[in-house]
Parts: C-alpha cells; structure tokens; sequence
C-alpha cells in the first residue's frame, strides 16, 4: 500500500488526557471525546502574574462537564435539550443531549470542569462546525464524577 488510509478508516489519539475518536467515514462522522477523570499536579502550565509562581500541588478531580457555545472567554454555557438520570448499582449519572441548529456561526466547545462547583478550572476542546447533536454520559460514584464522555455527530 502506498501510506494512504482506507476512507472508512478511524483515527484514535489522546489529545491533553482527553480521549479522541473521529472517523473520515462520511456517513457515520462520529466524535467521541472523554473528559480526563483527575488532573495531575503539573498537569496545568500557564503565565502566573509578574512576581508570582504558578503551581498546582494538588492533583484535580473532575467536577463539571457540558458544551459551551461561543469561544470559552464569553462563557456562553448550553443548557441540554434533553436529560436523563441512570443508576447502575452503585453509580448514578446522567445523559445529557444538544441539539444545533445548522449552520452555527460560533465555534462549540465541550468542556471539562475541575477543583469544584462548575469547575474552577475548565478544559475546552473545540468541535467540528458540522456536528447536529452532542450526548454526554456522565458517571458518579459516592458523589464523585467519574467519566463524561461526549458523542457527536
């Protein structure tokens, strides 16, 4: 074979913890991203203000999780269309599910919230302008988010 991939072939990475499936397979676009369970101290590197150092002794857990419409600085937060408890043994969570109207003019994000509330600190992972439903699952054990993980296609 001369290196080029089947069009039917997917593709898997893991991108900052997260985990990316996406397929080039035009009929069944699917794109799944997870949002990482803890964030490991030295995890998150960034500009401390002049005098100051940046530094996070403490890993993260995951606290919060959903789709942001617009770039992350605007905060443009989606509520779901659709939302649905689980229980399973001793795990219960919940499935979430948007629904966009095409085509959508502002990027969409899924973020991934950590260190409390909504997620004190958040990570932002962007999706393709072509998606028209994202569904979240979300899992937690002893009042601990365990997974969020993102379908959209």
């Amino acid at each position: 074979m001369s290196g080029r991939r089947h069009p039917m072939t997917s593709l898997l990475a893991a991108v900052g913890g997260a985990l990316l499936l996406w397929s080039n397979a035009a009929r069944s676009a699917e794109h799944r991203i997870s949002c990482p369970p803890t964030l490991a101290p030295g995890s998150v590197q960034g500009a401390a203000p002049a005098g100051w150092r940046l530094v996070m002794p403490h890993a993260l857990q995951l606290t919060a999780a959903g789709m942001l419409h617009g770039p992350p600085e605007e905060a443009g937060y989606l509520a779901p269309d659709e939302n649905a408890d689980t229980k399973q043994g001793g795990r219960s969570g919940w499935t979430q599910r948007w629904r966009f109207a095409q085509p959508h003019w502002y990027p969409t994000f899924v973020y991934c919230g950590y260190g409390g509330g909504a997620g004190t600190l958040q990570l932002f992972h962007q999706i393709p302008a072509t998606v028209t439903e994202c569904t979240a699952t979300i899992s937690k054990k002893g009042g601990t988010l365990e997974l969020a993980t993102f379908v959209c296609r």
